[in-house]
């Protein structure tokens, strides 16, 4: 597949600045809420979308029947080596596996979404026929409608082996577009530095969306609002969970 800009974005510069604040137990809480929501365990197989150095692979893979976890970068695909998961190197655009193969799919912190609205439908849909009639699919994102209310953010972390991060982002709620300026400054005083363009939908956006991609909306959610009975998504929710099931 041609360049796109998660190549630079979700490469050395993502994994250095998050890989000390992605510990395993924020990773084990993560999968457990998975293993919940999708109704998964052993003997179902379950398909990881952009499954990066494999850290929700690792927490479910003793859990299941089966975990394929699929990357367009290798380097991270050999951070996921122990993970338990079948590998395999691809893009979201063109799934390389089976339609009906899968019990479970899920997509986790934004992954899915990267592209204009037409090919993050395509994305959708062919992830949606990987499963199973009645298998389910589960899509994470940033929240919405929470940023329609802080638009702009800034933030800046220094990293435990020395170095800092900078992140600017800004969200456009005309479009649903959310981009992020980020630079990791090492101690060397090299500098790594990427833009995410990436695609938030709201709860009445995913309604159609899902219905347009062959799945059945079961339930709009959040990680807070995940073990309680709601109506509707908090504003302020930090995070989207889009749970769906694949229509007979």
């Amino acid at each position: 597949m041609a360049r796109h800009w998660a190549d630079d974005y979700y490469g050395d510069l993502y994994f250095e600045s998050v890989a000390d604040l992605l510990t395993p137990r924020l990773s084990g809480f993560e999968a457990a809420l998975l293993l919940r929501l999708l109704e998964i365990g052993p003997g179902d197989r379950v398909l990881d979308l952009a499954c990066g150095h494999g850290r929700h692979a690792r927490a479910l893979s003793p859990e299941v029947g089966l975990i394929v976890a699929i990357d367009r970068n290798p380097q991270y695909l050999a951070r996921a080596r122990d993970s338990g998961a079948a590998l395999v190197l691809g893009d979201l655009r063109a799934l390389p596996l089976r339609p009906g193969t899968f019990d479970a799919v899920y997509s986790w912190y934004s992954s899915l979404f990267m592209y204009d609205d037409e090919e993050n439908a395509r994305c959708l849909a062919a992830a949606a026929r990987l499963l199973r009639p009645g298998g389910r699919m589960l899509v994470h994102h940033d929240n919405p409608l929470r940023l329609r209310g802080q638009p702009t953010a800034h933030a800046e972390w220094d990293l435990p082996r020395g170095g800092r991060v900078e992140e600017e982002s800004r969200y456009d709620p005309a479009t649903g577009r959310d981009t992020c300026l980020r630079r990791v400054i090492r101690l060397d005083g090299t500098v790594l530095a990427g833009v995410a363009h990436l695609r938030y939908y709201s709860p009445e956006e995913w309604h159609e969306l899902a219905a347009r991609c062959g799945l059945e909306l079961v339930r709009i959610t959040s990680t807070w609002q995940a073990d309680r009975p709601t109506e509707r998504l908090d504003d302020d929710a930090r995070d989207l969970i889009a749970l769906g099931r694949r229509s007979a």
